[in-house]
């Protein structure tokens, strides 16, 4: 009951927030945007979107390959790509389809593998939270509320930190968080370092759709706010980003849409444009991945979770 309440206030925020940008701009606007879209926007999107996805299988072999088990990268890049299709459907099932793999195939108990999907999902957020520092460092003018939500996040980081030096019996007796100890501070960082391709070359591929649609945003700028929109994305508030990453885009980056000042709403429907195909196009280059790796026998055997699920 409490997981169906949480999807339904996710998708109510979503459309929330897609109502507001939407309520500035008009559909012609819109249709305007993509239209003035340069001609090479697609393909290159099409590539950073496979770069991104090298970049997470490099550090998910290599996490696993520390901390779990020894999978080959052709093992990561079929599973992986699979987990892309199996997430459209349930997204429990997607992050769960490479446990259930490492289970199959090397004989990891569950629970391990659980616990090295959660250090993959953490060391994502936490180099986020870094380079969202960073920004915020260099950017004073900041909304308080997303002051308050990093200061927050640092918090429980603390916290988290203290746990893994201090090691309580209560917690290392649990096999679920047996991978988060055994990797203690020093693993966390060596997933953390990993992880860096990934997170770069998804920042050149929002770079790209951005100038595609003729926001002209500097590079430093871009390295700037870039994280900043990442860590807001990936709050658990709103489904698959939705939303909250066209409010960020347009808070953020608007001002370097030519004529904004005069014209905000042509900025903002720039940006909407620009963020909206760039997540179509990842989704259907993913779908695209996941039916590819589907029918590659290694993953054969992650259709029997998804049906069961």
């Amino acid at each position: 009951m409490r997981k169906k309440l949480g999807r339904i206030l996710a998708w109510a925020v979503t459309l929330a927030l897609l109502c507001y940008v939407f309520r500035s701009i008009s559909f012609t606007q819109i249709i305007t945007a993509f239209g003035s879209a340069a001609a090479w926007t697609v393909p290159a999107l099409v590539l950073l979107v496979l770069g991104v996805y090298l970049g997470d299988c490099f550090a998910i072999w290599k996490t696993f390959g520390w901390f779990v088990a020894r999978l080959s990268f052709r093992e990561v890049l079929v599973v992986r790509g699979a987990t892309y299709l199996l997430a459209l459907v349930n997204y429990t099932v997607g992050q769960g389809a490479i446990v259930y793999f490492v289970n199959r195939s090397r004989g990891v108990p569950l629970l391990r593998g659980t616990a090295a999907v959660l250090l993959v999902m953490g060391t994502n957020i936490l180099l986020l939270l870094v380079f969202a520092s960073i920004g915020m460092l260099i950017a004073p003018d900041l909304p308080p509320a997303l002051r308050r939500i990093v200061l927050g996040a640092y918090v429980a980081l603390a916290a988290y930190l203290v746990l893994l030096v201090l090691r309580p019996r209560w917690l290392t007796s649990r096999p679920i968080f047996d991978v988060l100890f055994a990797a203690g501070v020093s693993g966390h960082l060596r997933a953390l370092l990993v992880r860096i391709p990934h997170i770069s070359i998804l920042m050149v591929f929002s770079y790209t759709s951005l100038r595609a649609f003729g926001v002209q945003v500097p590079v430093s700028q871009a390295i700037l706010y870039l994280p900043i929109v990442y860590f807001i994305a990936v709050l658990p508030i709103a489904v698959m980003g939705l939303g909250t990453t066209q409010v960020a885009m347009i808070y953020f980056l608007s001002s370097y849409v030519p004529g904004a000042a005069h014209d905000p709403a042509k900025a903002a429907a720039a940006i909407t444009a620009a963020t909206l195909g760039s997540q179509a196009v990842a989704l259907a280059v993913q779908a695209t991945l996941g039916a590819f790796c589907m029918r590659n026998q290694l993953a054969r055997s992650l259709r029997q979770p998804a049906s069961t699920a």
